[in-house]
């Protein structure tokens, strides 16, 4: 196992057509992907946040690591360092969460345990830093009132 303490190991479940991810030294931080490969570059994302938020164990070594299942996958993730995160650049995105929250009278803790996150992972989506899954972005636009589309939208909309 590599010294790296950004690197840990992760299991990946399958589900249906979709996989889902868990650290077992961070047991907080879980993501999920369409794909081996989206669950993948997510996972780098979420073991990031975790990173930067809390402060985690030292790594299990990757052969001690068990699956539940036989289509579990085990891999070691290193944690992203940001060049690899895409950005939106939709003006609208930060207005319309302060809006959304402000509207439903949640704070952004508030809303990062109705959708199951960490809250510093929703305030970096609404600073544009990092761009939501779509299925987190559905997510996010049904509680806050608001077109999930706009994640990926580059600009407003020309309005008449």
């Amino acid at each position: 196992m590599t010294s790296n303490k950004r690197v840990y190991p992760a299991i990946f479940h399958k589900e249906g057509k979709n996989y889902w991810v868990e650290f077992p030294d961070i047991p907080s931080c879980m993501t999920q992907g369409h794909s081996i490969e989206q669950a993948y570059l997510m996972a780098k994302e979420a073991l990031a946040l975790a990173l930067d938020n809390e402060k985690c164990k030292t790594p299990t070594p990757l052969e001690k690591v068990i699956a539940s299942s036989i289509e579990d996958r085990i891999m070691l993730v290193e944690a992203g360092d940001g060049r690899d995160i895409v950005h939106y650049r939709n003006p609208d995105i930060p207005t319309k969460i302060d809006e959304g929250l402000r509207k439903k009278g949640y704070t952004k803790y508030q809303a990062a345990q109705v959708l199951g996150v960490n809250r510093a992972y929703i305030t970096r989506i609404a600073n544009g830093e990092r761009v939501p899954s779509v299925d987190m972005a559905k997510r996010i636009g049904l509680l806050l009132g608001f077109d999930w589309k706009l994640f990926y939208s580059n600009s407003r909309e020309k309005r008449a």
